[in-house]
């Protein structure tokens, strides 16, 4: 199956590949084209779940502070740097980098959870602590 999705940044192409098949070798044959403009972006197993969150669904401001956060280690486990020295480095208080982030994660983790529910729709009862 292929399919192209157009949108407003170019065309995407889905290449659904059989198990039998060597997916480096036409990986491979696709980048030995060396077609201007084409790149392979993605690849993923057709049983995983996705969730593609367009970076212009977040503010200039919350993109700067995640990309940075996620650099410096914010994520990391153990953390390597506090909100404190995030805050530093943008030359803003703890709080103004805690609501960026916090933005940032609060639209990431609505897409992840609207992608969830239109796979598998949650049981009301368990979606608010009732079940099991």
């Amino acid at each position: 199956m292929v399919t192209n999705d157009a949108g407003d940044d170019g065309h995407a192409v889905v290449i659904e590949i059989d198990p039998c098949v060597d997916v480096a070798a036409v990986l491979g044959t696709i980048a030995d084209l060396d077609i201007d403009g084409v790149r392979i972006r993605d690849v993923r197993d057709e049983g995983q779940s996705t969730v593609s969150i367009d970076p212009e669904e977040l503010t200039a401001v919350q993109r700067r502070t995640l990309l940075r956060a996620v650099e410096a280690g914010y994520y990391a486990d153990p953390r390597e740097v506090t909100l404190t020295d995030l805050a530093g480095e943008f030359d803003v208080s703890k709080s103004a980098v805690s609501q960026r982030l916090h933005g940032a994660e609060a639209t990431i983790v609505r897409r992840v959870v609207e992608e969830m529910a239109r796979e598998e729709p949650l049981d009301s009862t368990i979606a608010f602590g009732r079940g099991e």
